[in-house]
């Protein structure tokens, strides 16, 4: 028998809640979805029963995403969280990374940025869709010292990129490729310098602004 995941979601609208409900179930079918108008009604129930996975609102009433994930990371440091918002801002996104999210996702982000995050997540990675990763990044495409070629990188190296924008961990990307997630690593450092980047989400961004993978 196939074991459920558990997922608690937090969003104070109702139709809102109920569509993300929709469309996290349908990039990932394998789950129960338990919604909550607020962050303090999710908290208390996660603390009655823990979920595998939460994807909590940043703004809500009683207890908004930041005051909920504060109260969670307090209690539960493994749990997997995931904010979801519409606000764009640089410091709202890295004042919940500081936080411990486990990542941050756009409500308006694909079915497939959906299916990605969940899985990164479970796994035990951090995860920022797409349009989060441009603000984070704020890399200007016409930076002098981000023209690097393509073919600057190894074959390996490529494969090691495409596979971390696709939202794989060095362990994932590891098994996949037969190699060890050291050798991943030392990869991804590598990719990393010759860009004269200093983030995975600066270098993501940068492979997507730039259409490299």
């Amino acid at each position: 028998m196939v074991t459920q995941t558990n997922i608690y979601l937090a969003d104070d609208h109702e139709l809102v809640a109920q569509g993300l409900a929709s469309l996290i179930h349908s990039a990932y079918r394998n789950c129960t979805i338990t919604t909550f108008k607020n962050g303090k009604q999710l908290f208390d129930a996660t603390i009655e029963h823990q979920p595998d996975l939460i994807f909590l609102d940043y703004e809500m009433p009683v207890w908004d995403g930041k005051t909920a994930l504060i109260a969670l990371r307090n209690s539960f440091k493994n749990l997997p969280i995931l904010m979801l918002s519409m606000i764009n801002e640089k410091s709202v996104i890295e004042d919940c990374m500081k936080h411990g999210a486990s990542g941050f996702v756009n409500k308006d982000c694909s079915v497939d940025e959906f299916k990605l995050a969940i899985k990164s997540v479970l796994s035990g990675s951090i995860f920022y869709s797409v349009e989060v990763i441009k603000v984070l990044s704020g890399l200007s495409p016409t930076a002098s010292h981000h023209t690097v070629a393509v073919y600057d990188l190894t074959e390996r190296e490529m494969d090691v990129l495409r596979l971390l924008c696709e939202g794989l961990s060095p362990r994932e990307i590891g098994n996949q490729m037969f190699l060890s997630p050291r050798t991943i690593e030392k990869h991804k450092d590598n990719i990393m310098q010759k860009f004269e980047l200093n983030s995975v989400a600066k270098l993501i961004a940068f492979a997507l602004k730039n259409k490299i993978v």
